[in-house]
């Protein structure tokens, strides 16, 4: 059977249902407001370490190693420029550099030690000699300044050009090595334009040894030490074959 229509009135129309209104809303942004401050964290973290990096001060200065002519209060007083600086920023290179050209300075060590500190630790060169009366000779052959109020009346004196400042320690070396028996030291050296060595001994003897067989004129020297009355040989000239001449404080000369 047939489903049966609503009754319509006749002569109207259906009136329309009226559909709502369209609202505009903005997107919902699902966003923390955590994230809204990082970049102003990042900001401040990274101003804050560049304070840091720029005026976070080196406090003190510890001064260690092998010291005899310089001492680790005035090693510090070479570096007062650094307290103050950044420990960050500090250039240990400078550091290094100013403390290497120091008189009789053989090796240094410099770094940083956190919180504050920079640490040196210095070695020093051994003095063998006044040099051309201006200057200090070392063991490892190095020609520096004579730092101020050191003592140089016990150093041996020697004069010759600076590229002959090596050979001379090896010549002084070798005296005194071979003549050590004796107990008796070189109180001066001279090299000569051409090479030739001469000497005076601490036992009042004028020693010339001449450019070439240097090994063997100091073994010489040293039988002749052993053989003659010290006190009354003036000077001693070993440039001969096998022999010497020997000048006496009588003004003789002898072969030997």
């Amino acid at each position: 059977m047939a489903k049966k229509k609503p009754d319509i009135p006749r002569g109207a129309t259906p009136r329309p249902v009226a559909k709502p209104a369209r609202q505009w809303r903005l997107p919902q942004l699902n966003i923390r407001w955590q994230w809204l401050l990082l970049p102003l964290l990042l900001v401040a973290l990274v101003a804050g370490m560049r304070w840091g990096y720029q005026s976070w001060p080196v406090t003190a200065i510890d001064v260690s190693g092998r010291l005899s002519i310089w001492q680790a209060d005035e090693i510090a007083r070479q570096l007062v420029w650094v307290k103050g600086e950044s420990f960050f920023s500090l250039d240990v290179e400078k550091v290094h550099r100013q403390l290497q050209a120091l008189p009789l300075v053989l090796q240094v060590n410099v770094r940083k030690r956190w919180p504050g500190t920079l640490d040196i630790r210095l070695y020093e060169d051994v003095p063998v000699a006044l040099w051309n009366n201006d200057q200090l000779l070392s063991a490892s052959g190095m020609l520096s300044a004579v730092p101020a109020g050191l003592e140089t009346a016990g150093l041996t004196r020697m004069q010759g050009s600076s590229v002959q400042a090596e050979q001379a320690v090896r010549y002084f070396r070798r005296i005194q090595q071979v003549l050590a028996g004796n107990a008796v030291r070189v109180e001066q050296l001279h090299i000569t334009a051409t090479g030739a060595v001469r000497t005076q001994l601490n036992n009042g003897w004028q020693v010339e040894f001449g450019r070439q067989y240097f090994e063997e004129r100091v073994l010489r020297l040293a039988a002749l030490l052993a053989r003659l009355p010290q006190e009354k040989v003036q000077a001693v000239d070993l440039r001969y074959g096998k022999g010497a001449a020997i000048r006496w404080h009588q003004d003789q000369e002898m072969g030997s």
